[in-house]
């Protein structure tokens, strides 16, 4: 290779990268596993509306908290809990969409079969308390998502304490590429960094811009995180720094990366990257939906193949042994099943031959977005001839691309809380078979219950109830 100016100066700027992980980050990033004091070391009560089999469990509603202060001290180690509302106590999760185009307000009502008869299906509203540091990754649809997360972890009142750092705007249409919230109820952190690719060593600036497709990710946006300071809300004042953050949640940006890029190497490379980056212990990926991205039934069949590669990356991720650094579980949310139950309903609902996939590939045509949507996304009824003028919209997606948070992200985000006390809550599970088979149980028993259309009980609903998840048994 010649040398040029240009060539000299990129090597220089990668060894001062590398050294400013290897040297300066570890000492800035705290361990997430470590046992918290808290006044009682004894079992939490679990109530009995919870099998003992299940990793799901109720509890006194003194481990879930309404305070803000950081460095709380969760009660006998619970450090993330939730609780489920009726929506007239608790709204909607759809304060911080930035985008307008993506509410739903105002459209036809769900299928009989996905309103509720016994239980609560979309009919509730979830907040959840929580110390933890965690932090969203991916495109648009993380973007939404992470706005719903958002909403339940910052009560009426700590709206402000939520920063939108870079943005960038299309017409009405408000993107943001960073976002942090902190303190969040229970004292924790949340943030959202936008990159349509994956995270890769190789594709790095010193300085990148905001902008709706990046060719190469920013130390600006790192530093920006974790150099963030925020103030206890409380009497002292005191101010303090993320640092790092617990947990990453990524929704891999198919469609901004072809199916085939996707590979299980990428998918490892930014595992590990996430850890040294940002001190991450836990990696949760959620499944890739059907989208404008997938027109056809070959495009699905790309899908489907992602997220085959999602889940042999997590079967056959390996912890670090004790006392080592590293991601030490690799989780999966299962969003593309829970929403392809949901088409199923609506596409049966609608009239359609729901026996197989192929009615998911029914567009609309003469709409005004630039792909044609499809109608058992964004239809509540059959159209005539497929035109778009015909299309009676549901409550499903706003636009064939994205979903509608007011729907469904209660569930989403109870079943990244849920996912997220699997590892988090009580003892945490050690790197031995036995744990990791308890930690794959309590990932199960989340996804049955909330990436699914089965029924949440209506006993949970309410009264300050508190759930929690946790790996430890209940015996």
């Amino acid at each position: 290779m010649i040398i040029t100016k240009d060539n000299y100066r990129r090597f220089v700027f990668a060894i001062i990268f590398i050294a400013i992980n290897i040297i300066i980050l570890p000492f800035r990033i705290k361990s997430g596993f470590d046992l918290q004091q808290s006044g009682s070391s004894n079992d939490i009560d679990i109530n009995n509306d919870v099998p003992s089999f299940n990793s799901i469990k109720i509890s006194a509603p003194s481990v879930y908290t309404d305070a803000y202060n950081p460095q709380h001290v969760k009660e006998n180690n619970i450090r993330i809990s939730y609780r489920l509302h009726n929506p007239k106590d608790e709204p909607r999760p759809d304060k911080f969409l930035s985008v307008d185009t993506f509410f739903c307000k105002d459209r036809a009502d769900l299928p009989p079969s996905l309103e509720s008869t016994e239980g609560k299906l979309f009919d509730f509203t979830t907040t959840v308390s929580t110390n933890l540091n965690v932090l969203w990754m991916g495109d648009s649809l993380g973007h939404q998502f992470s706005q719903g997360w958002e909403a339940a972890v910052l009560g009426k009142g700590f709206e402000s304490n939520r920063k939108v750092h870079m943005k960038y705007n299309v017409g009405s249409k408000q993107f943001d590429c960073l976002a942090s919230s902190a303190p969040i109820r229970g004292g924790g952190v949340s943030a959202f960094w936008r990159y349509t690719k994956l995270l890769e060593r190789s594709r790095w600036a010193k300085i990148a811009p905001c902008f709706v497709m990046e060719r190469k990710w920013g130390e600006n946006f790192l530093h920006t995180l974790l150099d963030l300071k925020y103030t206890d809300p409380g009497g002292s004042q005191q101010q303090y720094s993320v640092n790092g953050f617990d947990a990453v949640v990524i929704r891999l940006p198919h469609g901004w990366m072809k199916a085939e890029e996707l590979t299980k190497e990428r998918i490892k490379e930014v595992i590990i990257f996430c850890q040294e980056l940002v001190g991450a212990r836990i990696v949760i990926f959620t499944t890739v939906g059907l989208d404008n991205n997938a027109i056809t039934a070959d495009m699905w069949k790309g899908v489907v193949k992602i997220n085959q590669l999602i889940h042999e990356v997590a079967n056959e991720w390996q912890p670090p042994k004790d006392g080592q650094d590293g991601v030490q579980y690799v989780l999966v949310q299962e969003f593309s099943d829970f929403t392809s139950k949901i088409l199923h309903e609506n596409g049966k609902h609608i009239g359609y031959n729901t026996t197989s996939n192929n009615f998911f590939f029914e567009r609309l045509v003469g709409g005004s977005t630039s792909w044609p949507q499809s109608i058992p996304m964004v239809c509540a009824n059959k159209p005539k001839d497929n035109l778009d003028s015909e299309c009676k919209r549901n409550k499903i997606s706003p636009d064939g691309i994205h979903w509608c948070v007011e729907t469904l992200g209660p569930r989403f985000t109870a079943s990244i809380a849920c996912l997220l006390g699997c590892v988090y809550n009580e003892r945490p599970p050690d790197s031995s078979p036995e744990g990791l088979a308890s930690v794959r149980k309590c990932e199960k028993n989340c996804n049955d219950q909330f990436m699914s259309l089965k029924r949440v009980p209506g006993s949970w609903i309410g009264n300050e109830k508190t759930l929690y998840a946790s790996s430890k048994s209940n015996a």
